[in-house]
């Protein structure tokens, strides 16, 4: 807000707030210009000779607490002051301020100034309060949704490790109960038997166990700040899209090599269009991240 606009808010006149402005540069320098000159007028045209000249009011009088105003700035301040509103026109004359009574009203506008600019900063201070205070609460919000969403694909991972598991465990148990019958079928001299289903299942004729077909693999990465993630992705991606991931959600723009500790093996730019179930990471992996 310029400094006659400011003016023009306490009360005073537009035309000799703007003057002020001009006159002086600054607020209190503006206030006291109008201070000095209380009695001058913006110029005017002069009026045509045939027009009668108006009459004007030598001062205006407070009809609330009969306080005789010399101009309509005066009269504006009086009433942002007391709040007073019944003004009417009087004929009395008004003696010119002394020095003293004109640097007495230059403090009461000041200390109004100086008012209004610690109400503005103690709103501006409140409003900067509550915009920190959401912050803080969107932040925790956000925190707590990754959390919870975190937690949720870990378990996820580890219900599916644990299903994957007992899969395996189930066939190594069942090969196991065929190789013992045939054995025990040789030292007798008879035939291979077939163990009998421990379920409802139809019973399967032991075969060479085959590679599973993984859809997915969990991989774990070792960060270069030491801290360990981990995330699903499909066995048929590349390891680009491992990068990708992490550079997208855990890096600081450091460039780094991406190796397995065991077997060791690191992982050049050829590998990276390779698919993951080709590079022996399904269904599980640990990949370890090193600066280059």
């Amino acid at each position: 807000m310029s400094v006659a606009e400011q003016l023009v808010e306490m009360g005073f006149d537009p035309e000799k707030a703007k003057l002020a402005a001009e006159a002086a540069g600054t607020l209190e320098g503006a206030i006291d210009w109008i201070s000095n000159n209380d009695g001058a007028t913006v110029a005017a045209p002069a009026p045509a000779a045939t027009e009668p000249v108006a009459e004007v009011a030598a001062s205006f009088k407070c009809n609330d607490c009969g306080k005789l105003l010399r101009d309509e700035d005066a009269i504006m301040f009086h009433a942002s002051k007391t709040k007073h509103d019944n003004f009417s026109e009087s004929s009395e004359e008004i003696k010119p301020l002394t020095a003293e009574e004109k640097a007495k009203q230059v403090e009461e506008i000041r200390v109004k100034i100086k008012e209004n600019q610690a109400k503005k900063a103690k709103i501006e201070a409140e409003e900067q309060r509550e915009r920190e205070r959401k912050r803080r609460e969107d932040g925790k919000a956000m925190i707590a949704m990754k959390e919870d969403m975190r937690d949720r694909e870990y378990r996820e991972a580890a219900e599916k490790r644990r299903r994957e598991k007992a899969e395996d465990e189930a066939v190594k148990r069942k090969i196991l109960e065929q190789i013992k019958a045939d054995r025990e079928a040789k030292k007798n001299g008879g035939k291979p038997v077939e163990v009998a289903p421990t379920s409802s299942a139809p019973t399967v004729a032991p075969t060479p166990a085959k590679p599973r077909d993984y859809n997915s693999t969990t991989i774990q990465i070792r960060l270069l700040n030491g801290q360990a993630v981990k995330q699903e992705f499909n066995s048929k991606e590349t390891l680009a899209m491992v990068r990708a991931w992490i550079e997208t959600n855990h890096s600081d723009g450091t460039p780094f090599t991406m190796m397995t500790p065991f077997p060791r093996k690191v992982f050049d730019e050829e590998n990276m269009e390779q698919p993951l179930q080709s590079l022996d990471l399904v269904p599980s992996a640990n990949i370890v991240l090193t600066r280059k």
